[in-house]
């Protein structure tokens, strides 16, 4: 039913887009000159560093297309690429548009071509901002996005790839997309019923309800990520449950971030909503309501509907002591809304002495397309709710799950004739060995359904819960996972930007991601004047990890407070963001100062920190010593042996991270040389870099490291590389459909794909001397709202299947894993022997190739799927999800031998 809903939403809005094609030749017909290349397109890029054609050739229809070949590439500046391009293809910001066309691609080394519009007259993007992965016959892709601002002659639609290669195009189409391209991922329909809101009186548990707050609390960390507040048995207006929300200083939550500006923020109104997104009808009358009671008489509360990309509605009201119906009128201008209430503590104009707590029961939550509230009625006559007790749903390898399922009756109303439970697994396969029915008479209203440890139940799991009442089936799916916890005190997994939420962090520390990346120590941040240092607000947030057992690497992020910046005297610092950050990108104006905030910043934290790192993403950005200020690598060298002297002083145990922050060819790689030749190496105990790999497949890092590696042999040994922010990104249940993204976070096709390839890519990165991977983290979702960027967490920690797979890998890839060596499995097999001690591990998979089945000839060595399941049959064939083969006691030599193809 799902399924059919989003179709029609899909269907309606493409269909009601405009017509007109705002490309020019969009086939690539046309040829006025006959010179061979299509009219109204050309090739860009910097001709000292590639060379490229353009011309046309045979379509996929046997007509015409565009084929853009590039047989020379130099990485180099930014316009080092192969790119076909048009200019003005006219777009209007806040409009939705729709970009279609057929490609394929031949030897293109890079893997992935990107796709964007450009304004070029001040260089900034408009809002189209994809990439694909091209195959060798032809394929039709899409992208849908909004224009963020207006451009018309000065906008470049352009597609391009940085290597060499070949890239056909055919039937390109650039339109506008109608106002319902975007819709929301999870739809609970109108149908014929009074009450649009699923178990609005919590009879059936907390399922279907979160928490959102209604502050204003503006960051990228993320929004409260769970419900706030627990199912009372002991009040209820309707039935024999209320839920029940007590708010107090000691208890409030409070959300935090570590960047730009530091933020702590207490929650003062946080509102219980509803999962999903309601059908209504816009412009037709609508009334929210609810039963509401509280502690005290007075007590301030709020009725709200949030609008799917629409404004919002909200009511305030005093609650008594006695249950009483507060309702909000109002008229919908999206076609889907959700609903809150809650208690409202905020000083505001008209409540500008709030009181500091509150205790408020809410039940009977009714939203009716009527314009006064109607007596209380359920949604559905029966109703059940699915749930477990642990936070995320997340379970040990070595302890049972359970599930709870609770069922609501109203009086008179038939039972439902069955409820069945089953899993379906991480390759999505149904597991109907796990299959549970329970039928309930009249009394039953809650059963536990418990399935025991077993290996073959580990890894990701999809719950789906099934009641039938009469001929009608309604169902409910939860994300489980069941990973080995991880018990080390320290780890090879971070996050870059510590989760805001304590739950959150405890489910890192459960899967292995025990370093968090701290930015809380900018110079502006703890010494706001020359000699007045200020830790407290620094403090808060690097403690907040420790507290839960996590290890945080302290970054200095930018070379200056405002204060001691080298900016020029002309500099024009405003309260824009962009404008302050680069203000304290200039190197300091002098190297004592700035040799004295390190030396504070480390004495102050050096009995809780042992690792610092130099600046953020130096030279090729404009976080640090960017290159468009005159800086290069040599100035980041220096910089680098001064923050090294200051702090070894101040805590001779303290250890340094420093380095360039990414690494590709060209100038990146150039930026690394000068860093070493400065003589940098020395002065640091690991060196840092980041990449964020988008659609690409792993394997493409592996000469990027031995390049990396080579320089540092170069200059005097290697050192251990850290990989300080990294993703790939993907969910298979997005809040709004199609997924937003930030170009460099673009989804991977599937949460299965993205899991194979971080297994990949932590594998080889292990194997090319990276010693601790973080990931690009830290933000969450919140209620009915992406973000890709959480990478491993849905609404209320429910895990991805990439959480699963984290924790499998922190598992096997300890802090004493290292790497033996490659193994020769046979043609297009990757295969990678790891050691810890006496345990041998070898990670295997094929990426495109279809290569002959391995025969695993030992008994002393187990197959283990990508969730940690032993695999029964000695026999496998690789392929792009990897396999864990783990051997004990066996010598390197002896491990190979037990491997036939």
């Amino acid at each position: 039913m799902r399924a059919l809903t989003l179709m029609a939403i899909w269907t309606v809005a493409l269909t009601a887009a405009a017509d007109e094609n705002l490309v020019r030749n969009p086939s690539f017909e046309a040829d006025a000159d006959a010179d061979g290349t299509p009219d109204e397109w050309r090739p860009s890029g910097d001709a000292r560093l590639v060379t490229q054609t353009l011309a046309q050739d045979e379509g996929r229809d046997g007509k015409r297309c565009a084929r853009l070949t590039c047989t020379q590439f130099t990485a180099g500046n930014p316009a080092a690429h192969a790119m076909i391009c048009q200019m003005g293809v006219p777009v209007e910001r806040g409009k939705n548009y729709q970009v279609t066309f057929w490609a394929r691609g031949e030897e293109i080394a890079g893997d992935v071509v990107s796709v964007a519009l450009s304004d070029t007259s001040v260089w900034t993007n408009c809002g189209l901002e994809g990439a694909f992965v091209p195959s060798p016959d032809w394929k039709q892709h899409q992208f849908l996005f909004r224009a963020t601002r207006d451009c018309a002659e000065k906008s470049r639609f352009q597609i391009w790839f940085g290597s060499t290669g070949t890239l056909w195009l055919d039937d390109v189409e650039f339109r506008e997309a109608g106002r319902e391209v975007y819709h929301p991922g999870q739809i609970i329909p109108a149908e014929d019923v009074k009450n649009l809101v699923p178990n609005a009186s919590f009879e059936c548990g907390p399922d279907g309800w979160g928490s959102s707050e209604w502050d204003r609390t503006a960051h990228w960390g993320g929004s409260m990520n769970r419900l706030f507040g627990r199912i009372d048995a002991t009040e209820a207006f309707h039935g024999r449950a209320s839920l029940k929300i007590e708010l107090s200083p000691d208890n409030q939550p409070v959300s935090y971030f570590d960047y730009y500006d530091l933020s702590r923020t207490p929650i003062r109104a946080p509102l219980a909503g509803n999962l999903g997104f309601i059908e209504v009808e816009p412009g037709r009358v609508y009334t929210l309501s609810s039963q509401v009671k509280a502690a005290r008489a007075g007590t301030p509360m709020l009725l709200a509907v949030r609008q799917f990309q629409g404004r919002s509605f909200e009511k305030g009201a005093v609650a008594s002591t006695e249950w009483e119906r507060t309702a909000l009128q109002f008229k919908p201008t999206s076609r889907w809304c959700y609903v809150l209430a809650g208690p409202d503590l905020r000083q505001t104009q008209q409540n500008p002495s709030p009181p500091d707590r509150a205790t408020l029961w809410l039940d009977a939550v009714q939203l009716e397309a009527a314009d006064r509230p109607t007596p209380f009625a359920p949604r559905r006559p029966v109703e059940f709710g699915v749930w477990t007790d642990q936070p995320g749903n997340v379970f040990g390898w070595d302890e049972p799950v359970r599930v709870h399922v609770r069922l609501h009756r109203e009086p008179g109303a038939e039972g439902p004739s069955q409820v069945n439970v089953y899993f379906r697994d991480f390759f999505d396969a149904d597991r109907v060995d796990d299959l549970q029915s329970w039928t309930p008479d009249a009394r039953d209203h809650e059963k536990t359904f418990v399935y025991p440890p077993r290996p073959d139940r580990r890894g990701f799991l999809w719950l789906h819960t099934g009641m039938r009442v009469g001929e009608a089936v309604e169902r409910r799916t939860l994300r489980l996972a069941v990973i080995p916890r991880y018990d080390q005190d320290d780890s090879r997994f971070g996050v870059n930007h510590a989760y805001p939420w304590p739950h959150l962090l405890d489910l890192c520390r459960q899967a292995g991601l025990v370093w968090m990346r701290d930015w809380s120590c900018k110079w502006q941040e703890v010494e706001p004047e020359k000699g007045r240092f200020a830790f407290t607000e620094a403090d808060y947030q690097i403690d907040r990890p420790l507290e839960h057992g996590l290890d945080v690497l302290a970054m200095l992020p930018f070379p200056s407070a405002h204060w001691s910046s080298g900016a020029p005297a002309d500099y024009d610092l405003t309260r824009d963001y962009r404008s302050r950050r680069e203000h304290v990108a200039y190197a300091p104006r002098s190297e004592e100062e700035f040799g004295n905030y390190v030396a504070q910043t480390v004495s102050h934290y050096k009995d809780r920190v042992t690792w610092w790192q130099v600046f953020n993403e130096p030279v090729f950005t404009t976080y640090s010593l960017p290159r468009k200020f005159g800086y290069t690598g040599s100035d980041y060298g220096r910089w680098t042996k001064a923050f090294a002297r200051a702090a070894r002083q101040a805590d001779p145990n303290c250890r340094i991270l420093a380095g360039i922050g990414y690494l590709n060819e060209g100038e990146i790689l150039d930026d690394w040389k000068r860093f070493l030749d400065a003589g940098a190496l020395s002065a640091v105990d690991a060196v840092d870099i980041h990449h964020y790999p988008r659609l690409r497949p792993p394997e493409f890092i592996e000469p990027l490291l031995a390049k990396l590696n080579a320089r540092m042999d170069e200059h005097g040994g290697r050192k251990p590389i850290w990989l300080t922010e990294y993703g790939y990104y993907a969910d298979d249940e997005p809040t709004s459909v199609p997924i937003s993204n930030s170009g460099f976070n673009v989804p991977l096709e599937s949460e299965q794909l993205q899991a194979a390839y971080a297994v990949r890519w932590a594998t080889i990165m292990f194997a090319g001397g990276v010693d601790k991977i973080f990931y690009h983290a830290g933000t969450c979702d919140g209620l009915n709202r992406d973000s890709l960027q959480g990478i491993f967490y849905e609404y209320a920690g429910q895990p991805h299947k990439i959480y699963a797979a984290q924790a499998v890998m922190s598992h096997l890839f300890t802090p004493t894993c290292r790497f033996a060596k490659r193994l020769a499995l046979g043609d297009g097999v990757k295969a990678y022997l790891f050691r810890d001690g006496g345990r041998t591990i070898a990670v295997v998979w094929a990426p495109t190739a279809k290569p002959k089945p391995i025969r695993v000839e030992s008994d002393r060595i187990e197959v283990w799927d990508i969730m940690g399941r032993p695999q029964r049959p000695r026999r496998f064939t690789p392929s792009g999800t990897p396999v864990y083969l783990l051997g004990e006691s066996l010598s390197d030599d002896a491990f190979k031998a037990a491997l036939g193809f």
